[in-house]
């Protein structure tokens, strides 16, 4: 099937249906939407994918919104998420007149077989684009958990839980950073090539491509399907968050360094040491998904890193085969990711405080079998890619109490305006004994 039998908007509500009343995850069912129709343009790809992840990460202030204007929501699925995508464009798509919206709405309402809710459909946007300046949205300085929650759309828990350990200014940075697009950040290959000279590279392919402040790293543009184009294909970079690189920037791996990579997939972190080891000493990568060591294997062979083995392994199970052995050991943890919640814009909506401190459990528990790896003297990489108290500092004091390290460097890291990057915390440990 092509574009023109389907439109954009209405390939958009059918993604939002999945992602929200069927617990589909976003990036997964974007990826599968657009690749089931053909002949699709860049243009009504980026339509698709704008009209998504712009409702997503407005969700609640529209769905706040559309409360305000109907008493009684109707229960049909395709009429709420196409009101949804329908608000969005009305508060956030500059480009489309109102009555254009208004007009697309009714029309996809009828082609759907809902032409008696049309009229509904009508009434509901035309009133909100008239009204758009004053919605009545909750007030700053009268209740600023509401008003955190419902202008941003991030869950009243989630505001109330970074509230209790960050002021009220550091919260509302990190919840308008998380409503932008991310930016997008690789690794050069500096085993094959500068970061200069792939910038170049890729810009003689057609993406827009800027050095950064941070060593190897390019934040690139239009980049589009990486594995279409022939820097990608000659190892020359990978694609990586620049604080989950200034993480292992923390144990400085080194050539002929014995690293090992627990929760290693897809492999980003073992590239990135690979490349600052010249790809000299060893570099054990695991993962307990075996599914996901191809991913490993095949990202090592294209970026000729041949220090690079990948192996099965639970990260929370002692295996006595690691003891003792390693100069450097990277434990990125499962998190609640509420670093990333701007590239995973439905997260926010399927967490809870009570997966928080299941997590923290699951962590321990690692930590605790992860510290027996490196050798005395040896360094332990502890890192989330979540701003969570619970998880990060919290977890880090509680495992200094217990356990004989002591703390070489620690970096935080929020998703803001002062840079690319997700939210991270990371922490370097010497073993002492």
């Amino acid at each position: 099937m092509t574009i023109s039998a389907i439109s954009a908007r209405e390939l958009a509500v059918s993604a939002l249906i999945e992602i929200l009343e069927e617990g589909g995850y976003n990036n997964i069912v974007l990826k599968r939407i657009l690749g089931k129709y053909n002949g699709i343009s860049p243009v009504e790809r980026n339509m698709v994918t704008e009209l998504v992840n712009g409702t997503l990460r407005n969700l609640l202030l529209i769905d706040y919104i559309l409360a305000g204007r109907s008493k009684t929501p109707s229960k049909k699925v395709f009429i709420k998420n196409l009101l949804r995508i329908s608000v969005y464009q009305l508060m956030f798509m500059d480009k489309v007149p109102d009555s254009a919206v208004c007009n697309e709405a009714v029309n996809l309402a009828k082609k759907k077989g809902l032409k008696g809710l049309s009229g509904y459909v009508n009434g509901i946007l035309r009133s909100i684009a008239r009204a758009k300046g004053n919605l009545g949205l909750p007030l700053k300085d009268k209740n600023l958990k509401d008003y955190l929650s419902v202008v941003y759309s991030h869950p009243k828990w989630l505001v109330e839980y970074w509230l209790s350990f960050m002021d009220a200014s550091q919260v509302e940075s990190i919840c308008a950073s998380n409503n932008a697009a991310p930016a997008v950040t690789i690794s050069a290959n500096t085993f094959k090539i500068n970061e200069e000279d792939l910038k170049v590279k890729l810009e003689g392919e057609g993406v827009q491509a800027s050095l950064t402040d941070h060593k190897n790293t390019l934040k690139v543009k239009g980049l589009g399907e990486p594995r279409n184009l022939e820097s990608f294909k000659e190892g020359l970079y990978h694609i990586m968050d620049i604080n989950a690189m200034k993480a292992v920037d923390l144990i400085a791996p080194q050539p002929g360094d014995y690293m090992l990579d627990l929760c290693a997939a897809p492999g980003g972190k073992s590239f990135y040491a690979a490349a600052f080891m010249k790809n000299q000493g060893k570099i054990l990568s695991l993962d307990i998904h075996e599914h996901k060591l191809d991913l490993i294997k095949e990202g090592a062979k294209r970026q000729g890193f041949s220090i690079i083995e990948a192996s099965i392994n639970d990260a929370s199970l002692f295996n006595n085969s690691y003891a003792n052995g390693w100069d450097k050991v990277i434990l990125d943890a499962p998190c609640s990711g509420l670093g990333v919640l701007a590239k995973k814009p439905d997260a926010r909506y399927k967490k809870s405080i009570n997966d928080i401190e299941a997590l923290v459990k699951l962590q321990r528990s690692m930590l605790e079998v992860s510290c027996k790896y490196p050798k005395v003297g040896g360094q332990l990489l502890y890192c989330t890619c979540t701003i969570s108290i619970k998880e990060n500092e919290e977890n880090t004091a509680w495992f200094l109490r217990n356990f004989p390290y002591e703390i070489k460097d620690e970096f935080r890291a929020q998703t803001d305006s002062k840079g690319p990057g997700d939210g991270f915390y990371a922490v370097s440990m010497i073993r002492r004994a």
